[in-house]
């Protein structure tokens, strides 16, 4: 193995350092799909609930974890071992590194979780934030901008 610690420690060693949140509250409510932003929120329920997601919704809210949150990749890759069902430590360590910033093919964007690029129709939203559904697709990914009266009805 050519990385027999890539679990837990960065291979850019550097990264190390890092001040990472360590803010419970935040890191329970990503992973109970509670951020308040649909995209993540329909991600997370959707892992839990079935042990699995597209690895383009993973990239969110991946990237959410770390750049919004401030999370330590570390956390997610462990969150993501317990629940996905096709979990491979390898895979997954080497995926959450690169979302650090601390692995080999460092991520050098960030994945909005506003813009509902991987879900333009908003049936994934629909279907896994429940509370949402009846909302206008303009406004889904974004509730916090509709008016008023689109958040009544």
């Amino acid at each position: 193995a050519c990385f027999p610690e890539m679990a837990t420690v960065p291979i850019r060693r550097h990264y190390a350092s890092h001040p990472w949140s360590e803010e419970q509250g935040t890191l329970r409510a990503w992973r109970r799909g509670a951020t308040g932003y649909p995209m993540v929120d329909a991600g997370m329920r959707c892992l839990y609930a079935t042990g699995w997601m597209h690895q383009s919704v993973r990239m969110v809210c991946a990237s959410f974890l770390v750049e919004y949150l401030g999370h330590s990749w570390v956390d997610g890759a462990r969150w993501f071992h317990e629940t996905l069902v096709d979990a491979d430590v390898a895979i997954n360590s080497m995926m959450w590194q690169n979302a650090g910033r601390a692995g080999i093919d460092q991520w050098n964007f960030v994945m909005s979780p506003e813009n509902g690029s991987q879900d333009p129709t908003g049936a994934y939203v629909r279907q896994w934030v429940p509370e949402l559904a009846r909302l206008p697709t303009k406004h889904l990914h974004t509730p916090w901008r509709a008016p008023p009266a689109a958040l009544q009805q």
